[in-house]
């Protein structure tokens, strides 16, 4: 990916697979069982500390995305990194990202195929 731009802020961990199911639509990316396992192994109690778990989703439009924890209460940190080229998609994940922390996502949800 050459020169990148960085969005960065918090989510509400419950909220994070429909999140990503959602950006994953905006890049043209394929979200799968093995995607969403690797984000939960991160999720895992065992793994809570002070260090990033970096991700990346290559769709039409690769993107990369870092997550930690903040907080015992369910937030977690996010710092997603877009081609600089891609302003429309910048602005398609920080849309998502308002609505995702505004709204309470089942942790189960799945897209509608």
């Amino acid at each position: 990916m050459g020169h990148v731009e960085q969005l960065e802020g918090w989510l509400k961990r419950d909220n994070l697979k429909g999140f990503l199911l959602i950006i994953s639509e905006v890049i043209g990316y394929r979200f799968d069982i093995s995607d969403w396992g690797a984000f939960q192994a991160t999720l895992e109690p065992s793994n809570q500390g002070d260090d990033w778990f970096d991700y990346p989703l290559v769709g039409e439009i690769p993107i990369r995305i870092e997550m930690s924890y903040l907080d015992d209460e369910g937030d977690i940190g996010l710092k997603i990194f877009t081609p600089a080229d891609e302003p429309c998609v910048r602005k398609q994940i920080q849309t998502a990202w308002m609505v995702f922390n505004r709204l309470d996502v089942s942790p189960e949800v799945q897209l509608i195929e």
